[in-house]
This record gives C-alpha cells, sequence and structure tokens, in this order.
C-alpha cells in the first residue's frame, strides 16, 4: 500500500480510523475508499479493485462489508472524533449542532434483499406512486457553523430501519452512540416527522439538547399558579393547558427580526416563552415564527442559552442535510447491490467517511492544491461534487504525468544506447 494515489493529507486523516480494522479488512477499506473518491466503486464496489496491486483478490472487497469482524458502530464514532478534531482544532464553539433525519433508497427490482420494505414515499413528484420500495434509513450529521449565516452538514453514518424498531427509536440509538463532547451545549435538530417527547428525553438524558419543528395540534402547559391549587394534596405542576397555535402570545417575548426563508430574507415576527410539556422534566422554550402570508413556524428548544435567532438560523441550515444526503446517493448511497443485511447496515457508514473527507476538503479543514473546474456555468468550487470532480482531476493528471515521465526516461534510455 506504499504506491497509494491518495494524496498524503488525505491518507493522514484517515489514519484516524485505522483501528477500527485489522491488518486485511484496513487494506480492503482504504481501496473501496480510493474506489469511492475517484468514482470507480460508484458502478460496483468490485471496481475498487482496480488500484490495488495485481495480486489482489477482488472478493475480499465483498467480504469487507458481508464478513469481516469491525463495527459499523465504531467506525461511526472514530470518523465522528476525526471530523470534530479536524474542524476545531483550537476548541470547540459555545454550540455544536447536530441534524437527525430518515431517507430511503429506493429499490423496485429488488428481490431476496434483506431490509427491503414498502414505505410511504414522503414527497411525492409527478408520475410516481404513494409508495416506494427499498430501504429505510435514519442518518446523523454534524452541522458545522462556517459563519453566522453559513451551514455545512458532514454525514456521520446511519441505521438500517426495520419492522423491529421506528425511526425515533433509531434516533434515539443514535444519539446515544455519538461521542458528544462534554465541554459544550450540543443540539440536535428534528424536523416534524422525529420531534417528540420519547427522543427530547433521550437526548437530555445524554446531555444534549434538542430543536425541532412541532405540529401545530401538540399541547403545552402553562406553569401552575396559586390560583390552580384546590386546597387539598399536594400543589399542582401543571396550569392551563393549551395547543401552540392558540399559544397566549401576550406571556411571550416578541422579536422583530429577519427570517430566511427559501435563500433570502424577509421581515417576521417571532414570539419566544418558556413552558411545560407533559413527560418532559424540565420546562422548554416554545418559539413562533410568523411570516406575512405563510403558516406559522413551531419550535421546541430545551436549550436555553441558545438565543432565538440562533435557534432560527441553525433550524434553518437542518435543510443542509438533505443536501448531504443528495450528495451521498451521488457518491454511492443507494448504489450498493450487495443482499446481505450486514453488507447493508455497513455501507452507510462507508459512504459516510468519503463524504466527510470530501466536505472537509471543501471547507478547507483539510488543504489540497487541486485543478480548478473553470466551468463559466458553475462559478463555485467548494462543493462536495466540484471537489470530487476535482480530485478526480488530479488522480488523472498525476496519473498520465507519471506515464509522460516514464516515456520520457525510455526515450532519454534509447538515445543513450
Amino acid at each position: 500500500m506504499s504506491t497509494l494515489p491518495l494524496p498524503p493529507e488525505v491518507m493522514e486523516v484517515l489514519q484516524a480510523l485505522r483501528p477500527i480494522f485489522h491488518a486485511s479488512s484496513w487494506e480492503s477499506f482504504v481501496y473501496l475508499i480510493i474506489g469511492l473518491l475517484f468514482g470507480q466503486a460508484q458502478a460496483g464496489i468490485v471496481r475498487a479493485s482496480l488500484y490495488a496491486p495485481a495480486g489482489y483478490n477482488w472478493r475480499r472487497l465483498h467480504d469487507l462489508l458481508r464478513r469481516n469482524v469491525w463495527d459499523g458502530i465504531g467506525l461511526m464514532v472514530a470518523m465522528t472524533q476525526m471530523v470534530l478534531v479536524t474542524l476545531y482544532p483550537n476548541g470547540y464553539p459555545a454550540h455544536l449542532f447536530w441534524v437527525l433525519d430518515p431517507t430511503y433508497l429506493e429499490k423496485v427490482y429488488a428481490k431476496a434483499i434483506e431490509g427491503v420494505m414498502i414505505h410511504r414515499r414522503p414527497h411525492p413528484k409527478a408520475g410516481q406512486g404513494k409508495r416506494l420500495k427499498g430501504h429505510g434509513f435514519a442518518l446523523v450529521a454534524h452541522l458545522y457553523q462556517r459563519s453566522a449565516h453559513h451551514f455545512r452538514a458532514f454525514l456521520l453514518g446511519g441505521f438500517l430501519y426495520i419492522k423491529q424498531a421506528t425511526f425515533v427509536e433509531l434516533s434515539q440509538q443514535l444519539v446515544q452512540s455519538l461521542p458528544l463532547p462534554e465541554k459544550t451545549h450540543n443540539v440536535m435538530i428534528t424536523d416534524r416527522g422525529l420531534t417528540s417527547i420519547k427522543l427530547a428525553k433521550t437526548i437530555r438524558q445524554e446531555g444534549a439538547y434538542s430543536l425541532g419543528r412541532i405540529r401545530c395540534n401538540a399541547c403545552f402547559y402553562l406553569p401552575a399558579t396559586e390560583a390552580d391549587y384546590k386546597g387539598i394534596g399536594r400543589r399542582p405542576t401543571y396550569g392551563e393547558k393549551f395547543r401552540i397555535d392558540s399559544a397566549p402570545k401576550e406571556v411571550m417575548q416578541t422579536v422583530k427580526m429577519s427570517i430566511p426563508l427559501d435563500g433570502k430574507l424577509v421581515d417576521g415576527i417571532v414570539y419566544r416563552g418558556r413552558f411545560l410539556r407533559r413527560g418532559f422534566p424540565d420546562p422548554v422554550d416554545l418559539i413562533i415564527v410568523e411570516v406575512n402570508g405563510l403558516s406559522p413556524w413551531f419550535l421546541m428548544l430545551t436549550d436555553p442559552t441558545l438565543s432565538t435567532e440562533g435557534a432560527i438560523w441553525a433550524y434553518y441550515g437542518r435543510s443542509q442535510i438533505e443536501v448531504a444526503i443528495g450528495e451521498g446517493k451521488t457518491l454511492g448511497l443507494d448504489d450498493y447491490r450487495g443482499r446481505r443485511e450486514a453488507g447493508i447496515k455497513r455501507w452507510p457508514m462507508v459512504i459516510s467517511v468519503v463524504h466527510s473527507l470530501l466536505q472537509l476538503i471543501a471547507v478547507d479543514a483539510i488543504k489540497l492544491n487541486l485543478p480548478a473546474q473553470n466551468w463559466p456555468w458553475y462559478r463555485k468550487e467548494n462543493t462536495v461534487g466540484a471537489i470530487h470532480r476535482r480530485l478526480i482531476q488530479w488522480m488523472l493528471r498525476r496519473h498520465f504525468s507519471n506515464l509522460f515521465q516514464q516515456e520520457q526516461k525510455l526515450e532519454k534510455m534509447a538515445k543513450a544506447a
């Protein structure tokens, strides 16, 4: 493995994952990562053996995912630590954001493949049915805040959805598996499909906080007052009950601010108040965002130290995980053709490694001198897709440059003879 076509900076960062594998598995894992980074293994993982020596058995790539003994959760933990150390060499910020989100990988013609189920299609497009056949995954990503209003999502891994566990329960397992730093406030961001008291309690038990959008029929309580006490028995904890679409705005703080909406800023009104929810031990903040002509957003926040503006921008940055999932599918997230459950469960972890490496290069945490695309119709050079294409171009230039040097050397030897 001394002549690997990877840049040494990438290989140095990748060494943080070495303790997860034994020697034989590590060799196959590196070849698979190279094949995915340079696009060869997207059509089939055996094509990653093109970067291996002539004596390498291509079947070892299948065995890496199906048979070899290595821990997928351990890989996610090591990769999370690698991403955090690379992004924050000088210490963590006051708040670290994480995103949980489900996704579906459609496999229409799949037969005898573990985990394939019929799912409800969340956002059907024209010509698509209401149901899809394929795999469901609960994914987790780190939301990197480049500046006050700019975010990037780093895929870290995911769990396969099966009938024995719901997406909320899989999200609980993901939160319990993450190595969350202790010297900062970790905030888990979820959408309406995952936000629940059950998940919020698990997140709080792990020492983290939650921020999620909730449905308009969710019920909150005012703190109990002296008037709620009947004079007999213990004093009540919960006061008046209300739905959040009829929340008492007169007891909430009101702020006028610019709201991020569809890539632009619009003027809106934000209400924030602290109330109680039955089943959750601590008071929670209810944030109501109103923009003229649109239905209001309802956000539940369990971290009292996070500002209103920071909470709104953090939830707006949650959409970056959907971008990251699309990039992961481009890298081959839904192209794995294996049938065994072990390989299907491990595949998102492998794709997350590739995505995180490309994202680290994109945010300049790994400094590489890559050739520019020079596309006049697309000026951005630091997206995951652009970095992927530039890395492939770097590899091709290096390969053909070596061939050219070898040809020149042979010509000199011929002339000298």
